[in-house]
């Protein structure tokens, strides 16, 4: 059975896949609350979950808010906790505002794990399924440094502070091109909040500052979604080089097509598949590692197929 409830007071967006039966009163039931709706990531993320819940006989519910942010999230979060799960596997929007909650949420019973970003205090968690942010920053780096002949401004677009993927990457990026390439001048990260309109707009009013701009990197799709708007507006497609997080379809699009010459990408489905696997074992009653890390690879220009390989997929098939 799969049901759909939109409250529009939280944006919250609830499907559940369950055979029969009350979500609560299921003895194998799991909610996975994902970091926003609409997010080509997190829509392949809930496909993966979907798909291994199925071959496990899990119980599945999956929420969203309709925005990447802690106050969107918290009652997602709050609504989960009422609801009784057996485990929850959740992406924490922020790293410091979802542990309240959190805790709420574990006190009742429920097992918590953390997946794709996890939060500061992992005390309250059962694993964390992580990638490696901080080293995708430094292939990040790596990469576009490559691009612009190792010499030239730099910019990043990223999320507010508080997220500790986006944060990571951001660092790593910053502190490998420190090491490493002293020709290149860093401008610094720029926020953009999960608006493609507002990464358009960075890139254009830093093109009109710095004119010279070599180099963008976006630490997610939503980020390079709007960057290359942002540099057709300006003309600077191919000019200005970029490099980007996630391998969202348009992202794959725009690095076939000349737009984005590098993507950092993960394996979102990857990712809800071993957040089931792990929720399987807590409910059987098994131990898992407290840290499980997840692939992540970088693409260039010259390997559309690889791109392809990992390429976002909204739609369950």
């Amino acid at each position: 059975m799969t049901k759909t409830i939109v409250s529009a007071a939280v944006g919250l967006v609830l499907t559940s896949l369950s055979a029969s039966g009350a979500f609560a009163q299921e003895a194998n039931s799991v909610a996975l609350v994902l970091g926003s709706s609409g997010s080509p990531f997190y829509q392949a993320m809930q496909c993966g979950a979907q798909a291994r819940a199925k071959e496990l006989g899990l119980t599945l519910t999956v929420s969203a808010a309709d925005q990447f942010a802690a106050d969107a999230q918290i009652p997602v979060v709050n609504a989960v906790t009422a609801s009784a799960p057996k485990v929850a596997a959740i992406v924490p929007t922020d790293m410091q505002a979802l542990i309240p909650p959190m805790r709420e949420l574990a006190g009742r019973g429920t097992q918590v794990i953390t997946v794709d970003q996890t939060i500061s205090d992992p005390s309250i968690l059962k694993t964390q399924v992580l990638t490696d942010n901080k080293a995708g920053g430094g292939m990040a780096a790596d990469a576009l440094a490559a691009l612009i002949g190792k010499k030239g401004k730099v910019l990043v677009i990223t999320q507010p502070p508080g997220s500790l993927a986006q944060d990571a990457r951001e660092a790593g990026f910053a502190e490998t091109l420190k090491a490493k390439y002293p020709d290149i001048e860093y401008l610094g990260p720029q926020y953009q909040s999960n608006d493609p309109q507002r990464a358009a707009e960075i890139i254009t009013s830093t093109l009109s500052a710095h004119p010279d701009l070599a180099g963008v990197f976006s630490t997610n799709d939503q980020g390079a979604i709007g960057a290359i708007t942002g540099l057709r507006q300006a003309g600077a497609v191919g000019k200005v080089k970029m490099v980007a997080y996630d391998a969202a379809s348009a992202e794959v699009a725009a690095l076939k097509n000349g737009e984005l010459q590098g993507l950092i990408a993960q394996s979102p489905s990857q990712q809800g598949a071993v957040a089931m696997d792990i929720a399987a074992k807590l409910i059987a009653g098994e131990a898992v590692e407290p840290v499980t890390m997840a692939e992540i690879v970088a693409i260039g220009a010259d390997q559309p197929e690889l791109a392809d390989k990992y390429e976002y997929v909204a739609g369950c098939m």
